[in-house]
């Protein structure tokens, strides 16, 4: 099970009450935030350990209901596109099936994914497709996971999780 942490803005958009989370495995807690670009709005969802980033862009007022599908759909398709291994895809997506919605709990994620968001505004990143948007983004160095792509960092995470898993 996914926890979504999302801003106030997005909990109020979504229309989802939000539940009492405090403590939940990192690597399955993510932190959400709905920003607008030219005039569309979008949701970009970070992962707590690793700032690996997923945005959702355009974003309809009837997708909102669908949000945990759509949000885990661009997941898989990223994670298929950047090499993952196929049993790690499936064994995270699956995780992922069912979500819990609560609010933000960490400053310093919040402060990565308002710097992400930033960097989103300024390169203007209205064309090409949402796959090649994503792995502009995951290619973005971060002070918080020691300088290292957000992409590198979460592969290695979930490799090491799941390896564990299985010994």
């Amino acid at each position: 099970m996914f926890v979504i942490r999302g801003t106030q803005k997005l909990l109020k958009e979504w229309d989802t009450e939000p539940l009492h989370v405090d403590i939940y495995p990192p690597l399955n807690s993510w932190h959400a935030s709905l920003f607008l670009l030219n005039r569309r709005k979008n949701i970009v969802f970070m992962h707590d350990a690793t700032r690996l980033s997923i945005t959702l862009f355009g974003i309809k007022k009837s997708q909102y209901k669908n949000l945990p599908t759509l949000f885990i759909q661009a997941l898989k398709e990223f994670m298929i596109s950047e090499g993952f291994d196929e049993q790690i895809v499936e064994a995270y997506i699956q995780e992922g099936e069912h979500m819990l919605a609560t609010t933000t709990n960490s400053h310093s994620v919040m402060r990565t994914l308002e710097e992400l968001i930033f960097v989103m505004k300024e390169l203007d990143m209205e064309h090409g497709c949402e796959l090649e948007k994503n792995q502009c983004n995951n290619r973005i160095v971060f002070k918080t996971v020691q300088y290292q792509y957000p992409v590198d960092t979460f592969k290695e995470a979930l490799e090491k999780h799941y390896n564990l898993e299985r010994v």
